[in-house]
């Protein structure tokens, strides 16, 4: 026997190649089904047996007389499969790299076969798991030999371009493309075209879904949608899991220390991982649709469209006023789903914590470039692992996305203070300045009114203070005691009655977060 491994890369650039939605959904669902359909359909094709619920992991199929070919995991972008020889290893990597080729061009599929021969009922998961980090190994020295995705489509013979993705246009649209009509006028590339035609199983699995964890929200098909609807922001949230790659690389320890120091054969160790790497994928489509009941509706629609959404990865668009009460309460189901889930508590009997980055723009900035920023916003979330946190920022003006420019412009004195306290942690075992609920209750002291529904922290008085900010922090301290006085509703927004607070080497304060953040704080739980 020997292992397969199928696996894309450069997903995030193929994705989002474009900054039409209609494309980009279409995208992650072709990166999707290499995975998953691709996979299946091929494992068929070579007689083995595919599973009828490919959520179940107790529904695959082990490989013998009777079924030549184990799907050990078939997940968004990636399989693992177990077969009786190299040459039918090497017939699939085939199959599933030329589909690839042909229905979802410009992405990179790369396919391995192990050189090892063994008998999976005589291993132990120690040779096993040592197998497969040498077959991941084997991928990416056959990857690294590859020439990009780039390649395939030469500028020469000049050719016209594709007035979406900029590549060598294939043909003219028709009908059955489903484009604006003032779009119908101009040539378009093979993969844009693959990525509109997969619009509509995306929109199929979206549903599947939903219904799958019983969830009865209406979801729009585009960011169009969304603006059509009357959203003046749009909220770009990307989510990822914290620690998971440690703890792939060392699942075989982790699954021996449940086993009361027992050995463990490798029929075992695929048990557990298929459990595991299934449930991750659960977890993350629950925790996204309980979430979706803090969003109010508008006409119908709850105001969020998926991009990602599978393994430990979530990115989507929404509602750039809801987007941070959404975040927060995926973190929140995401970990607690974790938890209670019997596939990966023995693995993490705490769960798995995830940190976001919300990127909130307005509906025609370009989205690539927010995505851009979302990602670095959540590379910033990530320095509080192991904790869940969320950064985020309001992009107001076009002057580029770019987060390290962004946080320069708001450190003074020499960039010993700090004029935001953000990523705030979700829980309340971080820093207890930079809690999700200390920012909550500072947010709370901005928007607080009176009977009369007027704020008890004047508008003008607030911006006075926020204008002092930039100029210093003793120059800050001096303009609040020049009104704390007046104002009991300050001290929520003080630590020790003072703006900042020390972090280390530097200062830094939460007023700037609970001004700019409480226009976008509706109805948070």
């Amino acid at each position: 026997m020997n292992l397969v491994l199928i696996e894309t890369s450069g997903n995030q650039a193929f994705i989002f190649a474009t900054n039409k939605l209609r494309e980009n959904v279409g995208a992650s669902e072709l990166t999707s089904q290499v995975g998953t359909n691709f996979v299946l359909d091929a494992v068929c094709q070579c007689g083995g047996r595919v599973p009828d619920h490919p959520q179940d992991p107790s529904s695959y199929a082990e490989i013998g007389n009777t079924n030549p070919v184990e799907i050990i995991l078939a997940v968004s972008g990636k399989a693992l499969l177990l077969v009786n020889n190299q040459k039918q290893g090497r017939e699939l990597v085939q199959q599933i790299t030329l589909r690839a080729l042909k229905e979802a061009p410009g992405l990179e599929v790369c396919g391995a076969v192990g050189n090892d021969e063994f008998d999976v009922n005589d291993e132990t998961s120690d040779t096993l798991h040592q197998k497969i980090r040498d077959i991941h190994e084997r991928l990416q020295k056959t990857r690294s030999r590859l020439t990009g995705a780039a390649a395939r489509f030469p500028r020469l013979p000049i050719v016209a371009e594709c007035a979406s993705s900029g590549l060598p246009a294939a043909r003219m649209p028709n009908c059955q493309d489903r484009l604006p009509d003032e779009e119908q006028t101009s040539p378009y590339s093979a993969q844009t075209f693959a990525k509109l035609r997969a619009r509509d199983f995306w929109e199929e699995r979206r549903d599947k879904t939903l219904q799958r964890h019983s969830s009865s929200a209406k979801l729009p098909a585009a960011t169009t949608e969304l603006e059509g609807l009357g959203y003046d922001w749009l909220g770009i949230v990307h989510a990822d899991g914290n620690g998971l790659g440690k703890v792939f690389l060392d699942f075989n320890k982790r699954i021996q220390s449940e086993s009361n120091g027992n050995p463990l054969s490798a029929r075992d160790y695929i048990t557990k991982l298929r459990a595991f790497s299934l449930a991750l994928n659960d977890c993350t489509e629950k925790a996204f649709c309980e979430s979706l009941g803090v969003l109010r509706p508008r006409q119908g629609f709850t105001p969020i469209v998926p991009l990602v959404l599978g393994g430990d990865d979530l990115t989507v668009v929404c509602d750039g006023r809801q987007a941070l009460q959404f975040t927060k309460r995926f973190l929140d189901e995401f970990e607690r789903a974790t938890r209670e889930h019997e596939g990966i508590r023995p693995i993490m009997p705490n769960g798995v914590t995830s940190c976001a980055g919300v990127a909130i723009v307005k509906p025609h900035f370009p989205f690539f470039a927010g995505y851009q920023l979302a990602e670095e916003l959540l590379k910033s979330a990530k320095r509080e692992k192991p904790c869940s946190a969320i950064d985020y920022h309001i992009l107001y003006d076009a002057s580029g996305p770019d987060l390290e420019r962004i946080r320069r412009e708001l450190t003074v004195d020499q960039g010993r203070t700090v004029l935001v306290a953000r990523p705030y942690i979700t829980s309340e075992t971080g820093p207890p300045n930079r809690t999700w609920s200390k920012l909550a209750d500072r947010i709370q002291a901005v928007r607080q009114t009176d009977d009369e529904g007027r704020r008890l922290l004047p508008t003008r008085m607030l911006h006075d203070l926020r204008e002092s900010l930039f100029l210093g922090r003793e120059a800050a301290e001096s303009r609040l005691e020049l009104v704390r006085n007046r104002y009991s509703e300050l001290d929520r927004l003080l630590v020790n009655q003072r703006l900042y607070w020390n972090e280390g080497e530097r200062y830094v304060t939460g007023l700037l977060d609970a001004i700019d953040t409480s226009e976008f704080w509706r109805a948070q739980l």
